[in-house]
């Protein structure tokens, strides 16, 4: 089966996963997103994308290597499940735009 249905997992504190997630669908493409606040959310989403058939999740750059091993491990490592990372320079320039 071709690849199609993707989820995306956003983070901040203020979201909450039972109000802020949306969909983008076409013939070939079907996304879930979802946000959470906490990756205790993160994992109870993922487990939910899974029941609907979500072929691979991503995780925000919010999320850190063992927040993405938490949900493998709550999912039974079933789908492949990414996370965000940036560079050394990228993470820099964040740091001096965002302060």
């Amino acid at each position: 089966m071709p690849l199609q249905r993707y989820g995306f997992i956003v983070k901040s504190a203020d979201l909450e996963m039972f109000k802020h997630h949306a969909r983008i669908h076409s013939e070939n493409f079907d996304m879930s997103v979802s946000g959470v606040s906490d990756v205790s959310q993160a994992v109870m989403v993922a487990q939910e994308m899974l029941t609907k058939g979500i072929q691979l999740i991503e995780m925000c750059g919010g999320f850190s290597a063992e927040d993405a091993q938490q949900v493998r491990e709550a999912i039974n490592d079933h789908i492949p499940v990414g996370y965000v990372q940036y560079t050394d320079e990228e993470r820099a320039r964040l740091q001096r735009e965002l302060s």
